[in-house]
C-alpha cells in the first residue's frame, strides 16, 4: 500500500501518511491528522514552559515563590503545597459538558478556572524549585528530569549525581558542562559520550579514560588531541590548560573547536536500535522519525522517549512505561493509552486531559487527582462516563477533530515561553498572526552586579576572600542578572572549575543550539577514498540532522566504522 499525501492545514506543506500510521490510528480510534508532523510538534510544545520563571506570589497562601506562570497571567497560580494538598477537590470547579457548544470551548473555560501550579514536581525532597520533574534529591533548577541527587541547573537528566550543566545524560555522576553523555564519571564540556570517565573537552567517545580534547576515540586511555601520552605528559599537560582559569579554559575550547572540525562525524547517533530513525537513539527498536529515544520500542514522530516506552506517536516525553500515547506531551510513570493530553502522570484512558494525576477514564479533565470517569471535571458514574464520551467523540469527528492536540488559544503561555521557541522560532509579529500567544512581562533583572567579572581572579584557587554566593553577577551573553548557589560554588571548588560567566539560561541554549534540530536532512557521505567508485567519493546516502549549511565532515556508517573503529 502506498503513503497518502496530505496537505498540511497550518503550512499548506505536503506530508505523506505512512500504512502503518493508519494501523496506529484505527488502534486509538483517533483521526488521522490534519496537520504535518513538524506542525503537530509546534503545537504540543506552545503548551509547555520548561525554564520561563518568574517570582510570584502563590494565590492561595501568600508565599513568595518561582513559577512558570508571569505575575501578569489571568489564572490563579498556587505553590506546589497548596495545589498538591487534600485543601481542595478540582471536582467542585467542574461544569456539565454542553453538546451545543464545542468541547475544546468548554475544556478553554474550565482550563482558565482551575488553580494552576506555579512549578510542576513531585516527590522532590529538599528540591522546591525544579520543574516537570519527579523523584529528585538535593536538586536545585532542573527541568524534565527524574531520579537525580545534587545536581544544578540541568536538562532533562537522569539517574544522575552531583552533575552541573548538564543536559541528556543518564547514570552519570560529577560532570560539568556535558551533554548526552551516559554511564560516565566526571567529564567536563564533553558531548556523545559513554561509559567513559574523566575526561575534558570529548565529543563522541566510548569507553575512554583520562583523555583531553578528543574525537571519535574508542576504549582509549591518556590521549591528547587524538594521540596517546603517558601519565606524567598527560597530567602536566592539563596542569598547564589551566582549567581553573578563565582565559585558560576559553584558549582551550578555541582549539578544541577548531580540532573537531577535523575529524568526520557520524551521519547520525543512533545505535543498536533496528528500524529506528532520527537521532540520538539507542537500544531502540522501530522508533522512526524519533529524537533522544531510548530503550523504546514501536514509535514515530517523538522527543524523548525512553525508559521502556511502547507505542508512542507524535509524543514530546514519554517514559518510565508509557504505552499507546498519542499527540500528547510529557506522558509519564506507567501510563497509557493517551489521546491529546499533557502531563498526566500515573493515569491511564485520559483524552484531552491536563496536570491531572493517578487518574482513569477522564475527558477534558484538569487538575485532579486520583479521580476516575470525570468529563470537564465533573463526576460520573462509569456507564453515564462512557456514553457521554462517545456522545463527544462523535461530535469532535463531524468537526474532524479528534485526536488534534488542544488549539494555540489554549495554551496558558506566550509562544516566547514555550519550548515551541527553540525549535521553531517565531518573531512576535509571526506568532500573533498564526494564533499563539506572546509574554512582554520582563524576567529577570538587569543592571543589579554587585560585582564586575575584572575584579574576579581568573583562576578558581583565588576567589577565596570573595564570597561569591552573595554576589550578584551579569551574563557576559544577555546582560541579565544570575547568582551562584552555595552547593553550585562548592562543585566549582571541588572540581577547579573557573566560574561561569554565562546565566544558566545561556548556558543551556549553547549546549541545547549545539545539538542540533530535531529534524533531518537528505545528505551523500563526505568520505572520499581511493577504494570508493572512480570518482574517489563514497556513493552511500542518509538522513541526518547535520544541515546542508553544516561545515562538519559527515561520513556514512560503513565510513565511519572503517575510519574510527
Amino acid at each position: 500500500m502506498s503513503p497518502e499525501k496530505k496537505i498540511c492545514q497550518n503550512c499548506h506543506e505536503e506530508f505523506a501518511i505512512e500504512p502503518e500510521d493508519f494501523g496506529f490510528y484505527e488502534k486509538m480510534d483517533v483521526l488521522s491528522p490534519r496537520l504535518c508532523p513538524a506542525c503537530r510538534a509546534q503545537r504540543r510544545l506552545a503548551f509547555r514552559n520548561e525554564r520561563s520563571f518568574y517570582s510570584r506570589k502563590c494565590d492561595k497562601c501568600g508565599k513568595d515563590g518561582i513559577s512558570m506562570y508571569s505575575p501578569n497571567k489571568p489564572y490563579a497560580v498556587w505553590c506546589h503545597d497548596c495545589w498538591f494538598s487534600d485543601g481542595w477537590d478540582g471536582r467542585d470547579l467542574g461544569i456539565e459538558y454542553d453538546l451545543a457548544k464545542p468541547f475544546l470551548d468548554q475544556f478553554a473555560e474550565l482550563w482558565n478556572k482551575v488553580p494552576k501550579v506555579g512549578l510542576m514536581h513531585e516527590r522532590s525532597v529538599n528540591s522546591e524549585y525544579v520543574n516537570i520533574s519527579a523523584d529528585n534529591k538535593n536538586c536545585y533548577m532542573l527541568v524534565e528530569s527524574s531520579n537525580n541527587e545534587g545536581c544544578t541547573h540541568c536538562y532533562w537528566i537522569q539517574e544522575c549525581k552531583d552533575c552541573v550543566d548538564t543536559s541528556f545524560a543518564s547514570k552519570t555522576e560529577l560532570s560539568y558542562e556535558s551533554d548526552d553523555c551516559y554511564n560516565s564519571y566526571r567529564l567536563f564540556w564533553s558531548k556523545g559520550c559513554h561509559d567513559s570517565h574523566d575526561g575534558y573537552f570529548l565529543l563522541d567517545c566510548r569507553g575512554c579514560s583520562n583523555c583531553v580534547g578528543c574525537v571519535n576515540l574508542f576504549n582509549k586511555q591518556y590521549h591528547i588531541f587524538n594521540k596517546p601520552v603517558s601519565k606524567e605528559d598527560y597530567e602536566k599537560f592539563l596542569e598547564e590548560a589551566r582549567f581553573d582559569t578563565w582565559t585558560g579554559l576559553e584558549e582551550f575550547k578555541k582549539k578544541f573547536e577548531d580540532f573537531a572540525m577535523t575529524e568526520p562525524r557520524r551521519f547520525a547517533q543512533v545505535y543498536n536500535s533496528p528500524g529506528s530513525s532520527g537521532n540520538y537513539i539507542e537500544d531502540a527498536k522501530n522508533c522512526k522519525s524519533c529524537f533522544h529515544c531510548y530503550d523504546s520500542e514501536d514509535s514515530k514522530y517523538g522527543v524523548h522517549i525512553w525508559r521502556n516506552a511502547k507505542d508512542c506517536v507524535d509524543a514530546d516525553t514519554a517514559g518510565r512505561s508509557a504505552e499507546l500515547v498519542y499527540n500528547s506531551i510529557n506522558a509519564g510513570i506507567d501510563v497509557s493509552h493517551y489521546v491529546a493530553t499533557a502531563v498526566c502522570w500515573s493515569s491511564s484512558f485520559m483524552d484531552y486531559s491536563s496536570y491531572c494525576f493517578n487518574c482513569t477514564n477522564c475527558f477534558g479533565c484538569t487538575g485532579l487527582r486520583k479521580q476516575n470517569y470525570c468529563i470537564l471535571n465533573k463526576q460520573y458514574s462509569p456507564e453515564e462516563y462512557r456514553t457521554l464520551r462517545k456522545e463527544i467523540i462523535a461530535k469532535m469527528r463531524e468537526e474532524g477533530i479528534y485526536g488534534e492536540f488542544f488549539p494555540a488559544s489554549v495554551s496558558a503561555f506566550g509562544y516566547n515561553e514555550t519550548a515551541a521557541e527553540g525549535q521553531f522560532p517565531l518573531t512576535k509579529e509571526e506568532a500573533l498572526r498564526q494564533g499563539f500567544k506572546w509574554e512582554d512581562h520582563p524576567r529577570g533583572t538587569y543592571g543589579k552586579e554587585t560585582i564586575p567579572w575584572d575584579k574576579i581572579p581568573d583562576s578558581i584557587r583565588d576567589v577565596g576572600s570573595i564570597d561569591v554566593p552573595k554576589e550578584i553577577f551579569v551574563c557576559v551573553k544577555c546582560k541579565k542578572n544570575f547568582r551562584i548557589i552555595p552547593s553550585e560554588f562548592e562543585f566549582y571548588k571541588h572540581l577547579e572549575i573557573s566560574l561561569p560567566r554565562e546565566c544558566p539560561d545561556c548556558r543551556h541554549e549553547r549546549r541545547f543550539a549545539a545539538r542540533g534540530p530535531n529534524k533531518t536532512w537528505h545528505r551523500n557521505c563526505m568520505c572520499e577514498k581511493p577504494d570508493h567508485d572512480h570518482s574517489g567519493r563514497c556513493p552511500n546516502e542518509f538522513e541526518t540532522s547535520f544541515s546542508p549549511e553544516s561545515k562538519e565532515i559527515i561520513y556514512c556508517e560503513e565510513c565511519y566504522q572503517k575510519e574510527i573503529i
